[in-house]
């Protein structure tokens, strides 16, 4: 692992970078099972104003929820405010009863990587590093042995059908889009967490791959109770997520 990235920020901000810069952000509650957000405020510096308004949302644990809206207009950003990658202007924000903006930085470090996992837009595995590796990025912001989640990558790579071989090849360039996304998953879940927040994960991807790949997420989610926070604009993805959505 690159010893540059000694901090869930630095780790985040590498895969996961947020070019929307317009943003103003006014939310005035949102729950979502023990968490909310409430009388927040974003914006981004010297930039014309570009405003988000929602007055009420919620999400239980184990369910599901899309946030449909079109590009460039901070749906990428709401997600960095969840998971405290940013701070609000004003407001603070509650996941699971902890107020992200009195953590200290490490605190917000450990809280993050045993609580929030997260699917990036095309993936963003690191060619160089194994599959195996790649899984276990968000764990090295843990305290706990990392022996215990290999066993636990390994154990999951099975249910997947990714064997070892294919988890502990030298590096991650040859691997297939169906490949990709099944480790992006186990990614997203190694740590147990309560809560998965999903950046346009099926922007890339045609028809089938799409539904393959939504239906292999809901079904692990079913299976560990895991919370799903998804954005996209996307509007076909309406009909997975029944009526649990909301337009911005």
């Amino acid at each position: 692992m690159n010893g540059d990235l000694n901090s869930w920020d630095k780790f985040c901000n590498y895969l996961w970078f947020d070019k929307k810069l317009n943003i103003w952000l006014d939310i005035s509650k949102i729950n979502f099972t023990n968490e909310e957000i409430k009388n927040l405020e974003f914006y981004w510096n010297n930039q014309d104003e570009f405003k988000i308004q929602i007055n009420d949302f919620s999400i239980q644990t184990n369910e599901k929820k899309l946030i449909l809206g079109k590009s460039g207009i901070g749906k990428s950003t709401f997600l960095n405010l969840i998971c405290g990658m940013i701070s609000p202007r004003a407001g603070d924000i509650y996941v699971l009863s902890e107020n992200l903006s009195s953590l200290k930085a490490w605190e917000l470090d450990k809280f993050r990587s045993e609580n929030i996992g997260v699917i990036f837009q095309e993936f963003n595995l690191l060619d160089h590093l194994s599959p195996l590796n790649n899984i276990l990025l968000p764990c090295y912001f843990t305290k706990k042995d990392l022996n215990k989640y290999k066993d636990r990558a390994f154990f999951l790579g099975k249910k997947l059908n990714l064997n070892n071989d294919l988890l502990t090849k030298s590096n991650s360039k040859d691997l297939s889009t169906g490949q990709k996304q099944r480790i992006s998953i186990i990614r997203s879940i190694i740590n147990k967490p309560k809560i998965i927040l999903a950046d346009e994960p099926t922007s890339s991807l045609d028809f089938d791959n799409k539904n393959s790949f939504l239906n292999l997420l809901f079904n692990i989610c079913n299976a560990e109770k895991i919370s799903l926070l998804m954005v996209s604009h996307d509007l076909n993805l309406k009909n997975k997520f029944k009526d649990e959505y909301k337009i911005i």
